[in-house]
């Protein structure tokens, strides 16, 4: 509900409110209620009505009612129930009295007890109308809350159905390059292969949080195989990591990050010196390296997003469990990711 309607429609509550108040008490009570007394009693009661109804509906209600706090919501009411009264006292009985020499009940036979009864119909009431509104609001934003959620779900559904038919219609032309290759230039339909793996990887297994060491490796090695390809071999690389990595798990997409930087700003033509990008199992932990060189005039990501969303997430996963180093002199870069494997 946007804060100019919830406004109206306070106001109109008021309107009605207090003019068939007023109106029932011209008709059943006060006859004179243009002498000043009357007037200020009256100004002063609906200010006191209005005070009530406020404390309970804009702070009680949404510091008890949201959070199920059933027991601290009753202690209220009842307070609000006995303070009432203690102000109406204090104003028409004390102030007033000082003001016109006029009291609203006999002091000689009033009792506390009386009082407080007496006016808890007032009181009462007050509260009901500030539950009631305060519940009628609440129901209203609860129920618009969940509508957005379910458009947002819907919306997410969709986007997700047109994310999935671009990547399917790559998959099958690729799945049918690499048939119409296979026999005529196999060297091209393997690589036609990794790309699709790569595609289906980064399409569908990235969306988990963590994935298989092993096929996050693979997709590691189809990288290093499709950019030796595109610079016909001429590639200084060395990947080494174990034969069998078993079932361990690592956070999706967690080391490619590093293995494009090496070979995007690094050299990658010195064969005495090669880009080595490595990978070790030490007592239940994965220990990766990525060492090159680089030329002077390249700069590598070190404060860039890349960096910040990597060091974020093992901040996030892995929280003091977890080492990322990176050093860089004038001419050699590199990493060293220690963190446990799942």
């Amino acid at each position: 509900m946007s804060r100019k309607k919830e406004i109206l429609y306070h106001i109109l509550f008021w309107t009605l409110f207090v003019g068939l108040d007023q109106l029932l008490k011209s008709i059943t009570i006060y006859k004179d209620l243009d002498n000043p007394w009357s007037m200020l009693q009256n100004i002063g009661f609906v200010s006191l009505e209005l005070l009530i109804f406020y404390l309970n509906y804009l702070i009680i209600c949404p510091r008890t009612i949201p959070f199920k706090k059933w027991y601290l919501l009753i202690l209220a009411q009842f307070s609000l129930i006995i303070l009432f009264p203690l102000l109406r006292f204090a104003y028409e009985e004390m102030l007033l009295f000082e003001i016109t020499g006029r009291h609203n009940y006999n002091m000689r036979t009033l009792t506390p007890l009386y009082y407080i009864y007496d006016n808890s119909y007032f009181s009462i009431r007050v509260l009901l109308f500030s539950l009631v509104g305060y519940f009628l609001k609440y129901l209203w934003n609860t129920s618009a809350q969940v509508n957005q959620l379910t458009l947002e779900k819907k919306y997410a559904e969709l986007q997700a159905l047109k994310n999935q038919l671009s990547p399917h219609f790559l998959f099958n032309s690729l799945n049918g390059f690499y048939s119409d290759l296979y026999d005529t230039n196999p060297e091209v339909a393997a690589d036609i292969m990794k790309l699709s793996e790569m595609l289906r990887y980064v399409t569908y297994e990235s969306e988990n949080d963590m994935v298989l060491l092993k096929d996050e490796t693979m997709f590691l090695q189809n990288y290093i195989d499709l950019f030796k390809r595109r610079f016909d071999g001429m590639v200084a690389i060395d990947f080494i990591h174990p034969d069998n990595l078993g079932n361990y798990r690592i956070p999706s997409l967690m080391l490619i990050h590093f293995l494009e930087n090496a070979l995007k700003h690094g050299v990658s033509d010195d064969f005495e010196n090669p880009v080595t990008i490595k990978l070790k199992i030490e007592n239940g932990r994965l220990i990766f390296t990525s060492d090159n060189k680089y030329r002077i005039t390249k700069s590598y990501d070190e404060h860039g997003v890349g960096n910040k969303n990597i060091s974020q997430r093992l901040r996030l996963m892995y929280p003091d469990n977890h080492t990322l180093i990176i050093l860089k002199d004038d001419s050699c870069h590199k990493v060293t990711l220690n963190m446990p494997l799942s």
